[in-house]
């Protein structure tokens, strides 16, 4: 899975967004143009592959505000679509500034 498979079943609204992602997003006021947007000029940089039920992929992307976005996605081998798995902007305690490495937990 690639930003341009992910970016072409957002514009021709070919995607799943999953119960757990639909309930996030409600309770952040996360709506879905807002991923739309984020997505179009996101990248994707961490993978999963053996992620349950699907190998997965985060992606970076930003909100209109200037804000960072995490978008998980998946693929099923046998369905050509997107899932949406979950949606979140990113707690700055857990990430980097640049939003793509996890901080290292204190021992």
């Amino acid at each position: 899975m690639n930003m341009a498979f992910i970016q072409s079943c957002l514009q021709v609204q070919n995607y799943r967004i999953t119960k757990h992602a639909r309930l996030v997003m409600a309770e952040r006021g996360i709506a879905t143009t807002m991923i739309e947007k984020a997505v179009e000029f996101g990248e994707i940089f961490e993978r999963e592959p053996d992620d349950q039920p699907y190998p997965s992929v985060l992606i970076l992307g930003w909100l209109e505000s200037g804000d960072p976005l995490h978008i998980k996605c998946s693929k099923s081998p046998e369905v050509p679509n997107l899932r949406i798995v979950t949606v979140y902007e990113p707690d700055d305690a857990k990430w980097e500034s640049d939003y793509k490495t996890r901080k290292r937990k204190a021992r």
